[in-house]
């Protein structure tokens, strides 16, 4: 009885493995193929199972199929999917019967498929198998994302990267990007094909509405096969930064005599890039051109020139930059003042010696402005009272640079009761020749110390015959002059007579 028993079960294993075809009844008929599509399926994917069955022509008659079953292998399986009332094969033919079933884990399944019949000739029950094997395995094309450092209320950006490690291409590949606290400014790319152990990058962008960790999500739909569509979602977490924002402004005055601008410095302190920046500036004696910078990184500054047009030698002026951050319209100011501060020659420093009949006037040439002075020239003005003398009627300085000074002299011979003398100071700036007119005073003009003649020794006056020797001298020298203006007049009064 056990011999019979072990047989009777090694028969069952061996019909359990192979296609089984049916000749008995008079109908000729078998399981041809069994198809898999997808041929991997993943866990929860539906996966069709469709066995060809064939009714050959050696048939006597056409085999009707009342239903067609999937199990599992082995004893007590239960069954997994049925279908009935399938149809009728005449001799010759063949039918494909398609079964569905989704397999919820990974690993290799073993089942089998039960056709169920009866010969419409003689009325006999038909019974075919056919062994099937399915590997479900999680397989879909890998997905990496990644995003840059975010802060809430500004638009931020990503990338997923789609990497088809399958053995067959995808296609109606559609990747979505999605959170729940963050807001989707650019969510969705579709590719018409990935091909195998190819790599494709999408694009996103996004907007975190709150600080602190958060999910990003990207789904990938696709199509493989041709007809089975999967699905794959990853996700990465982010942790977007609160907004700080700090836009400072930095101006000074550039440039030289009529080419004046203004340089401004604009420093994001802040976290996050600002755009759109429009620096302007206002004055009620300068006009400014405005200028524009798209974007400024966090961190980063950027110099704008603004070139000016003055009206007035200075100019009080507010400098403002606007600016996008995020959402939000901001606006930072500075103020600064603006000179039209070309080469500009001032006398100062002056020093007025009167030597005999003449005035010595000295000081320096200066040059207040912010470029150089060229070919300097201080001269005496010639009036009805005021005459230029010698040695320097007019004194060549030549050049003077910014903020600095040369020394001169000149001199001049009054007549009358002069309080001023006029100077003249001509230069070259820019190009252009400048002339202006200094009064100087005289009234306070010292005279020239006198030189004191040498002293004996001791330092002293040398007494009373050091006082009397001076004097004695200069007496002896005018009679000595007398006499000969005597003597050649009277030769002179001679020769006439």
């Amino acid at each position: 009885m056990r011999r019979l028993t072990a047989l009777l079960v090694g028969l069952m294993v061996l019909v359990g493995t192979v296609p089984i075809a049916v000749t008995a009844n008079g109908v000729n008929a078998s399981v041809a193929d069994v198809t898999l599509s997808p041929s991997s399926p993943a866990p929860g994917e539906t996966v069709t199972i469709t066995p060809t069955i064939r009714n050959l022509e050696s048939s006597n008659g056409s085999l009707e199929i009342r239903s067609v079953a999937l199990r599992g292998s082995g004893f007590g399986v239960d069954e997994l999917k049925r279908i009935e009332s399938v149809g009728t094969i005449s001799p010759g033919s063949e039918l494909d019967v398609p079964l569905t079933y989704t397999f919820d884990t990974e690993g290799k399944r073993d089942i089998r498929v039960f056709v169920y019949g009866v010969n419409t000739a003689t009325g006999n029950a038909v019974q075919l198998r056919y062994p099937v094997t399915v590997n479900v395995r999680e397989r879909h094309p890998q997905l990496d994302i990644k995003t840059n450092e975010s802060v809430v209320g500004v638009e931020s950006s990503g990338t997923v990267t789609i990497a088809n490690g399958l053995d067959t291409p995808i296609s109606n590949v559609e990747l979505v990007v999605d959170g729940r606290t963050v807001e989707m400014i650019e969510d969705r790319t579709v590719f018409a094909s990935i091909d195998s152990n190819q790599v494709q990058t999408a694009s996103f962008r996004f907007r975190p509405e709150r600080s602190g960790t958060q999910p990003v999500s990207a789904t990938l739909h696709y199509t493989i096969n041709g007809d089975t569509q999967r699905t794959v979602t990853r996700t990465k977490t982010i942790r977007p930064d609160g907004l700080r924002e700090g836009v400072s402004l930095d101006a000074s005055p550039v440039g030289s005599g009529e080419d004046r601008a203004l340089s401004v410095d604009v420093i994001n302190q802040g976290n996050t890039p600002v755009e759109s920046v429009v620096v302007t500036a206002t004055s009620d004696n300068a006009t400014f051109r405005r200028s524009i910078v798209e974007e400024i990184p966090a961190g980063t500054s950027e110099s704008v020139r603004l070139n000016a047009t003055l009206t007035e030698p200075m100019a009080n002026v507010d400098v403002a930059a606007e600016y996008e951050v995020g959402t939000r319209q901001r606006t930072t100011t500075t103020t600064t003042e603006l000179r039209s501060a070309p080469g500009a020659i001032t006398l100062t420093g002056l020093d007025v010696v009167r030597q005999g009949g003449q005035l010595q006037i000295s000081g320096s040439a200066s040059n207040v402005g912010m470029t150089e002075a060229n070919s300097v020239l201080v001269s005496v003005v010639d009036t009805e009272q005021v005459t230029p003398a010698f040695p320097n009627k007019e004194y060549f300085v030549g050049t003077v640079p910014s903020s600095d000074f040369v020394s001169f002299d000149v001199y001049a011979r009054t007549d009358g009761n002069v309080t001023s003398v006029p100077v003249e100071v001509s230069y070259l700036v820019d190009g252009e020749r400048e002339r202006q007119t200094f009064r100087v005073d005289v009234t306070a003009a010292e005279p020239a110390v006198p030189v004191r003649p040498n002293q004996n020794a001791n330092g002293g006056g040398g007494g009373l015959f050091g006082g009397l020797l001076p004097v004695v001298g200069v007496g002896a020298i005018a009679a000595l002059v007398i006499v000969v203006v005597l003597v050649r007049w009277y030769r002179r009064g001679d020769e006439e007579i």
